[in-house]
């Protein structure tokens, strides 16, 4: 199932909310933000929290971000 999310997370157009992700995976939103946050803690991937500042998210890279297509970071100067 990780490896199914970190997919529908990589070839999405844009930013998911984990409503929408689970509706696509056809499971529990609860059952995925557990997931969400493990993918998180192991470093495969960066879940924005709103209200969170993108210029002080701290990735080493924005490919594994979730919302790497609606950042500006990411606009201005590629994989920063």
């Amino acid at each position: 199932m990780l490896d199914k999310i970190m997919r529908e997370i990589e070839n999405s157009k844009g930013p998911l909310t984990t409503r929408e992700l689970a509706k696509r995976l056809d499971i529990e939103e609860s059952a995925l933000e557990g997931m969400l946050e493990f993918l998180e803690r192991k470093g495969r991937l960066s879940v924005y929290r709103p209200g969170e500042d993108c210029e002080e998210c701290g990735l080493v890279s924005c490919a594994s971000c979730v919302y790497r297509a609606a950042c500006p970071r990411s606009e201005e100067g590629g994989d920063s």
